[in-house]
């Protein structure tokens, strides 16, 4: 049961799947990128799609088989095995390859920024992120791709990058430290200075005076 975040007592593995969440929210999320098909229209998506010869009718087709085909992910009466599988049963691969770059490409978008939002809601200043270990990952992989290419390889391991990342929070903390220690000393400076000299009463001293006379 492990594979819906639901662990019996005794089982061993961890109890959160990542999975469940992202199975949630990416329909909102879909949801916003087709909106954002329409918000779009900056002069330079204008141009392209006239270019590429990308029209709102081939992209009412393109979204709309989308729309069918995740109804399949759940069919039980006629499941599929494969995302491509869904997305071919309602014709979505006769759309032409701009027509489907360009709303793939706002859905990517819409999920790139959920991604940065995501991870800020997730970490604190100061502190490491639980997911910086993932996107070192991340980085890693880019690193390896760049490897690969005609790019000058380097050090594509992941453990560099969370060493960087640990040692901006290490940072971080320190300038937090010293910010905080200038506060302190400023405050003591401010307690540590001496207390203006208080004279005795006139009363009493004329007193003084008075006795020393008598006594003669």
């Amino acid at each position: 049961m492990g594979d819906i975040g639901y662990r019996k007592k005794g089982e061993t593995g961890v109890m959160y799947n990542p999975e469940r969440d992202y199975a949630y929210i990416t329909p909102t999320l879909m949801r916003i990128a087709i909106d954002n098909l329409e918000l779009n229209d900056s002069p330079e998506v204008k141009a392209w799609r006239e270019k590429e010869d990308v029209s709102t009718t081939a992209v009412v087709a393109a979204v709309t088989a989308i729309a069918k085909a995740q109804r399949d992910f759940v069919n039980s009466a006629d499941p599929v095995n494969s995302f491509e599988q869904a997305l071919g049963r309602h014709d979505f691969y006769n759309c032409s390859y701009p027509v489907r770059q360009y709303v793939l490409a706002s859905i990517g978008e819409i999920f790139c920024a959920a991604w940065f939002t995501a991870v800020r809601e997730v970490s604190m200043v100061g502190e490491e992120s639980p997911a910086q270990n993932e996107m070192a990952r991340f980085t890693a992989a880019v690193r390896e791709f760049t490897a690969r290419t005609d790019k000058p390889p380097y050090n594509h391991e992941s453990l560099a990058e969370r060493l960087q990342m640990r040692n901006n929070v290490l940072q971080t903390r320190i300038g937090l430290l010293l910010d905080d220690l200038k506060k302190m000393k400023e405050e003591l400076a401010k307690s540590a200075k001496p207390a203006a000299a208080v004279s005795p009463p006139p009363q009493k001293r004329r007193a003084w005076f008075w006795s020393f006379g008598r006594s003669k």
